[in-house]
């Protein structure tokens, strides 16, 4: 603002310092009122963000106890650690049992004759891998090799790949094995006799041994010769590659029980154990046991209540009146974080739908004392605990049981409320599929028929060629139209599959998949195998009921609930159309309270909308603090200018004066008096 520096030089009074005191008397009132509620919003934010970082750290305790894991820990001791190792899931019940390691599992290995150096060139053509079960025995002198047939595996798709001049050496296919990424590795070996290719099934197990046919794009007899690419061939047309191991299933004998594997790992065969098998060793079996350890739940739980304490604690010293200084609590008589302590106590007090005696937090040892606080009575919280683990432990999260084995809880929604839901249902899921037109039991694949074309479901499969073959055993045939589809580029990228099945003289083809979306299509004609315009197609259903009365709506075999229900999935695996029990869903304290924090912490929260209330009571005080600065200079401004002017006048008025004084001091012999 602007200054005079010679004020009060005509009035002799001191401008400036009356200015500033008028100024001062001006701002003074309505500045300190603006500081005080600047003052008091500040210390609000504040305690509200300690309201807010308390609610977050009781949210955060509830994670641990939001799923089954959070609960149960399961000790697994094994008496021989060499013969396997084993770890559970918190699904796994106590036992004790005796394991007999009978053999491991082992993956195919085939070798071929020695090359004399890794850029030999082998052959060009194109190598094709099938999976399955092989009749072979090695030659043992004096005994020849005995190879008596291959049966494919239907679960694994055949897969190609060429070999060109590009690649058509030892290294080279090896690479072109390992590239193509087929569940087959390759490796180059010298034995001091030269380099062989080993050529090994990257899963373990009988059925996943390899057969490897070969077309150098000659006849049919170039490709068993012992020349060019078909140097690697293994078949029953030609065994040049030597089995260096046969592929073998594990086996153990648990409790006497004979059970047998792909892999060297073992689920299911114990419920919720995975066994890791290390060696075989007949005759001497190992003791397993498994033991709940509880001390896992009674920690969350423990950590539950203590969170919680912190929370009220919190809570208390920021709404207390008095305290022990005199100091009320900052949020004292809010209603935002009275309602957040009474919501969270409304749901801690609440009963979860059960059919055990454990659905309320006082039936564990669980009690809300005098002061508002949690106490916890641990020996009433082990027993409940060892009476009914799964009772207790459901009592926290998110889960629904039905009554029926073969309904499955997939999901719930916020929007689903708890309660026992009835379930009807009226028309279980169904596969789509095609039955071809009856054909002869004997047929041979040649150029002239070996083409297939379908979509399933929705996806082309694009052209595929069948393996040229006098098939007597349709069931082999079928395993190989199986195989090739699915090895299908088109249907692999579309993560669509297919079943093939020889039945009552037709070929049936089956998507994998249920519902309405599930379709199989003939693209091209193949009436050799039946598989033609007069074929029948059937889509497939999607599975449709009603959950509590109300319509659901299915896709596949899940049915998702509507009204109360509303985000409510399940699946249903089997069964027959009817009646289907009932579905009883808790959401668990731990999810009804990750619920209600969530929402108060979100941003469209009350502790939010609180917090950003204060920062806007913060912004409108500093809008007020821009107007008081120019209502004061405004007011400066004019008193100045009020003040300037009458030091002109009174400059004025004193140069009259003496102007006076001195013509009176002229008249002559006038006595004036002083």
């Amino acid at each position: 603002m602007a200054t005079l520096s010679a004020s009060g030089i005509g009035s002799g009074l001191d401008i400036n310092s009356l200015l500033s005191q008028i100024v001062q008397a001006e701002r003074t009132p309505t500045e300190n009122r603006l500081n005080l509620l600047e003052a008091k919003a500040q210390a609000e934010i504040s305690a509200f963000g300690s309201l807010k970082s308390a609610v977050t750290s009781f949210r955060s305790s509830l994670n641990s106890l939001k799923t089954a894991s959070g609960f149960s820990v399961n000790n697994v001791s094994v008496g021989d650690k060499n013969l396997l190792t084993a770890s559970a899931s918190s699904i796994a019940n106590d036992g004790s049992y005796t394991v007999e390691v009978k053999s491991l599992a082992q993956s195919h290995s085939l070798a071929s004759v020695a090359f004399d150096a890794l850029d030999t060139v082998i052959g060009t053509g194109t190598l094709t891998f099938n999976f399955g079960t092989t009749d072979y025995t090695p030659a043992i002198d004096p005994d020849p090799e005995v190879y008596t047939g291959f049966t494919t595996n239907p679960d694994k798709s055949a897969k190609s790949i060429e070999i060109t001049n590009a690649n058509n050496t030892v290294e080279g296919i090896r690479d072109a094995i390992n590239a193509a990424d087929m569940g087959v590795s390759a490796t180059v070996v010298d034995d001091g006799s030269g380099f062989k290719l080993l050529i090994t099934s990257d899963d373990s197990g009988v059925a996943n041994s390899l057969e490897i046919t070969v077309d150098e794009g000659g006849v049919p007899a170039d490709n068993e010769d012992l020349t060019g690419l078909s140097q690697l061939a293994f078949n029953s047309g030609a065994t040049n590659a030597e089995q260096t191991l046969a592929a073998s299933d594990a086996s153990i004998k648990l409790n006497g029980l004979t059970i047998t594997r792909e892999t060297n790992t073992i689920s299911g065969a114990i419920h919720g154990v995975t066994l890791n098998l290390k060696s075989a060793d007949i005759g001497n079996p190992t003791q397993l046991t498994i033991n709940r350890d509880n001390s896992n739940a009674e920690g969350n739980i423990t950590n539950f209540v203590k969170k919680y304490n912190e929370l009220v604690a919190t809570i208390g010293g920021l709404t207390e009146f008095g305290g022990d200084n005199g100091q009320s609590g900052l949020l004292l008589g809010d209603t935002t974080t009275r309602n957040v302590l009474n919501q969270i106590r409304r749901e801690i007090g609440s009963v979860i739908p059960n059919s055990s005696g454990f659905n309320t937090l006082s039936s564990i040892g669980i009690t809300t004392q005098r002061d508002g606080t949690l106490g916890l009575d641990t020996a009433k919280l082990n027993s409940a605990l060892g009476s009914d683990f799964d009772a207790v432990s459901k009592m926290f999260y998110s889960n629904a049981s039905p009554s029926d084995d073969d309904i499955s809880f997939i999901s719930a929604s916020a929007a689903t409320r708890e309660g026992r839901y009835d379930l009807r249902i009226s028309q279980l899921a169904t596969k789509g599929s095609l039955a071809g037109e009856a054909v002869s039991g004997s047929l041979t694949i040649d150029a002239t028929n070996d083409v297939l074309n379908f979509k399933i479901d929705g996806v082309s499969s694009g052209e595929i060629t069948l393996t040229h073959a006098a098939y007597s055993d349709m069931s082999v045939l079928a395993a190989e139209i199986q195989s090739r589809l699915n090895a299908s580029s088109g249907l692999q990228d579309g993560d669509v599959s297919v079943s093939v099945a020889y039945v009552d003289g037709r070929f049936e083809i089956t998507s994998d998949s249920y519902g309405s979306d599930s379709t199989v299509i003939v693209v091209a004609n193949n009436s050799t195998l039946g598989l033609n315009a007069n074929a029948v197609a059937t889509d497939g259903l999607d599975v449709s009921g009603t959950i509590d009365g109300t319509l659901a709506s299915g896709k596949g075999r899940q049915l998702t609930g509507a009204g109360a229900a509303s985000g409510l999935i399940l699946e249903i695996t089997g069964g027959s159309p009817g009646n289907r029990g009932v579905i009883d869903f808790s959401k668990g304290f731990s999810g009804k309270l990750d619920a209600l924090l969530g929402g108060l912490l979100s941003s469209s929260g009350s502790i939010t909308a609180k917090t950003q209330s204060l920062d806007a009571k913060i912004e409108d005080i500093s809008e007020q603090r821009k107007a008081l600065l120019k209502r004061v200079e405004a007011i400066e401004t004019r008193y100045r200018s009020q003040f300037v002017a009458l030091d002109v006048l009174m400059g004025k008025l004193n140069v009259t004066s003496s102007y006076l004084q001195q013509q009176l001091d002229a008249l002559p012999d006038i006595q004036v008096k002083r």
